[in-house]
């Protein structure tokens, strides 16, 4: 109980912070909060170390630690928006369901979707986050363009089997990831769901960074080698033209 109630005062001290004018002395937060000296120097020492508060001259103003948070949120949101108009252009030339994903730290994270409208479809699940990357085509965009998560899951033991078609040996998705790398763009057919194929492409930012990923699902029986390719190269089209509205210089070369 004790610590809800530090952390509610906490988010006071950044609330009166974000409301006063410029720095407040320490006396001045106090006095407009109405709490404990000991408590309220306990809050300003742990906002401090989080960089959510600055101290100068004896003064505290709010940190730029949140600038990470504002900018995750600005970047998704803007990624949304301009990524919304191809997911539906995309859904019109394929007639299969189309979603927009984020990295979500080791997981992909689904966060918009256009729907197909044939009545044997995927139906997308926003929100719904997964870790099992080697067995789906978005994840295994995340591991070819993020390094470190690549790594780090390399490391596991083994490569969780979901399907009979699963990758699961380390050799194979290497191979499998240097191949996406060469053509920019990856599939799975029936590798995280029975029966159920994806074809997925990456996003990035102005630093080269991978933001998003669009993915095209459908039933396997409609979607056969040849629209998998089709479809590949024109959604790699489609998310170049997404990266470059965002910034990155060299969307047209991979």
């Amino acid at each position: 109980m004790e610590q809800k109630n530090l952390l509610s005062k906490g988010i006071d001290v950044l609330e009166t912070l974000k409301e006063g004018s410029n720095f407040m002395t320490f006396n001045e937060l106090q006095k407009k909060m109405n709490i404990p000296r000991t408590t309220l120097y306990r809050i300003l020492k742990t906002l401090i170390n989080r960089n959510l508060v600055i101290y100068e001259n004896n003064k505290y103003k709010l940190g730029y630690g949140f600038l990470s948070f504002t900018k995750k949120i600005l970047s998704e949101i803007s990624l949304r928006e301009i990524s919304s108009p191809y997911l539906k252009r995309i859904c019109e030339k394929t007639e299969e369901t189309v979603e927009l994903i984020i990295p979500d730290g080791d997981a992909i994270l689904y966060i918009d979707k256009v729907e197909s409208p044939q009545s044997i479809k995927l139906v997308a699940q926003t929100g719904s986050r997964y870790k099992t990357l080697h067995a789906s085509a978005p994840g295994k965009i995340l591991l070819t363009y993020d390094e470190n998560i690549f790594k780090n899951f390399m490391r596991r033991k083994k490569l969780e089997k979901i399907t009979k078609k699963t990758i699961t040996e380390k050799e194979k998705l290497k191979k499998e990831i240097e191949k996406i790398r060469k053509r920019g763009w990856a599939y799975d057919i029936g590798e995280a769901r029975i029966d159920v194929t994806r074809i997925a492409c990456p996003i990035f930012n102005y630093d080269g960074k991978l933001i998003g990923i669009i993915g095209i699902a459908g039933p396997s029986y409609r979607l056969n080698r040849k629209k998998i390719k089709n479809f590949g190269e024109m959604l790699k089209n489609m998310c170049n033209e997404i990266s470059k509205k965002i910034g990155y210089k060299k969307g047209g070369e991979r």
